[in-house]
């Protein structure tokens, strides 16, 4: 299943259009009714005509919830951009637009709303300037439907084009890692807690032990929602609610996030490529630096961050550049993530970019072996990324290296012992040690049948369990018990 979410200018007709489109009223808050304006996210869900059901989140449009915004577009896969069709691209147009580029969000339709107000000739000329200003990001080439939701014209093609958009998008992988971005809770009398997010990397069953990340709090699944219909599971891609038992009253909020126990590690420190807006969509030429107060958004997180670039002291306005990125709180963060970066001062979205190594050891700018790293984790695959991690760390606990890769396996040039990964290369060197520590204790003590296998083993630097199996991969090595020694070694008088 996907998740389309609305993006746009305030008082463009973002919530009147999912109303039309769904029959649903997204504007839960007495106050967002009495001033007909969107505050907090509100969601919905729409049965397409090929069957398909697709979750809808509503964002708000007003400059000053860009954070609520940011929350609920963390968890979209589909993109439903709404310009209104008499006042055209305005600015909070733009910066909805960077957002969705920045998370990488490639599908979507644009409603040209409020048709029915204007003649042929405005539509075709917001037709042309909306495709304008499509081009060159994410949702480049996307269609542009006039519609009006008023008197329904348009809205069989929008349905259409969003039915296809859905189809489109990848499907949401099952990873076995599910992350629920927590984007509401409340509570039921009788019932406990109940949270909502979009569920991806995986899927969760009623009665499941979750834990509350990054504060690591336990509870249960007593039962799960999703589109006011009772599951038994539910798999990835899914608008979900949960009602947890075992949590306090205030035992979850927004940003935190639902895993299963285990799986996800929160971490304060992430390597990741940045890339800041053009001043064109920022309006401020001003390049960033590490100076100065930004939030982090990921997920339907916020927190604020302090940055360190790597290899540059600032980033122009359209340059992208590696850093390192220290939060002030931790989250259950993984490589290939997506955030945004805002200026806290100035209110300004800045950029974002894309998580490439979610537990780096300490960086410093003028690293270069750290920059080719980051390189290498960039452009490679789930394998080629874990390849590149396990032979810069020269070894890494496979757990690790698969949390930091995003690989469930080892690749080509990589291979097992035990629980640790070594490169192909590195194995070799580790096998090369052995034979000639063996060799050098064999000339010293001829006389000796063998040489101490934990002596040995204070010369390799693994632990115990890889250190048996490498000696298992090693060819003219005999292990005797507590001795090991050359297969060609022999006592002689």
């Amino acid at each position: 299943m996907q998740v389309i979410g609305t993006a746009g200018h305030v008082d463009h007709g973002k919530s009147t259009l999912v109303r039309r489109l769904t029959g649903i009223d997204p504007d839960r808050f007495a106050e967002e009714k009495r001033r007909g304006l969107t505050i907090d996210l509100g969601f919905a869900w729409l049965l397409l005509p090929s069957g398909r059901e697709a979750g809808v989140v509503d964002v708000p449009g007003h400059e000053r919830f860009v954070r609520n915004m940011l929350a609920g577009a963390g968890g979209i896969t589909v993109c439903l951009f709404v310009v209104d069709a008499a006042e055209g691209w305005m600015p909070q147009s733009a910066e909805h637009l960077a957002i969705l580029d920045v998370l990488g969000v490639s599908s979507g339709v644009v409603a040209l709303t409020k048709a029915d107000a204007v003649d042929a000739e405005t539509i075709a000329l917001a037709t042309e300037e909306v495709s304008e200003k499509l081009s060159g990001t994410s949702l480049q080439g996307a269609p542009v439907v006039p519609c009006s939701a008023v008197t329904g014209a348009g809205i069989a093609d929008l349905v259409a084009a969003l039915d296809a958009a859905v189809a489109a998008a990848p499907a949401p992988p099952d990873l076995g890692a599910p992350r629920l971005w927590v984007d509401r809770v409340f509570t039921i009398a009788g019932a406990g807690t109940v949270v909502t997010g979009t569920l991806m990397r995986g899927s969760l069953r009623a009665g499941d032990e979750v834990e509350i990340a990054p504060d690591g709090r336990r509870a249960r699944i007593r039962a799960i929602q999703s589109h006011k219909k009772e599951l038994p599971e539910v798999g990835p891609g899914n608008r979900v609610a949960l009602n947890l038992a075992g949590l306090a009253r205030q035992g979850a909020e927004r940003g935190d996030a639902v895993v299963a126990p285990g799986t996800w590690r929160a971490t304060k420190r992430v390597d990741a490529k940045l890339r800041v807006l053009p001043s064109a969509v920022t309006g401020s030429d001003v390049a960033l630096t590490e100076k100065g107060a930004h939030l982090l958004y990921a997920g339907s997180a916020e927190t604020p961050v302090r940055l360190k670039l790597l290899g540059t002291a600032k980033v122009r306005p359209g340059d992208e550049a590696y850093a390192q990125l220290h939060l002030a709180t931790p989250l259950p963060l993984v490589a290939r993530d997506r955030f945004v970066i805002r200026d806290a001062g100035r209110v300004l979205t800045l950029g974002g970019g894309e998580v490439l190594d979610p537990l780096p050891g300490e960086a410093r700018r003028s690293d270069r072996a750290r920059l080719e790293l980051l390189a290498e984790l960039e452009a490679g695959d789930d394998g080629a990324r874990l390849a590149a991690l396990v032979g810069a760390a020269a070894g890494l606990d496979a757990a690790e290296a698969s949390f930091r890769s995003g690989a469930a396996e080892a690749g080509p040039g990589v291979v097992r012992l035990a629980s640790w990964l070594v490169t192909s290369d590195r194995l070799a060197e580790l096998k090369q040690t052995v034979l000639d520590t063996l060799e050098e204790h064999h000339r010293a003590r001829p006389l000796e049948r063998g040489m101490a296998r934990e002596a040995l083993r204070q010369e390799v630097p693994l632990g115990a369990e890889a250190f048996d199996a490498l000696l298992d991969r090693t060819d003219g090595v005999v292990q005797e018990g507590a001795l090991v020694r050359s297969a060609s070694h022999r006592v002689a008088f």
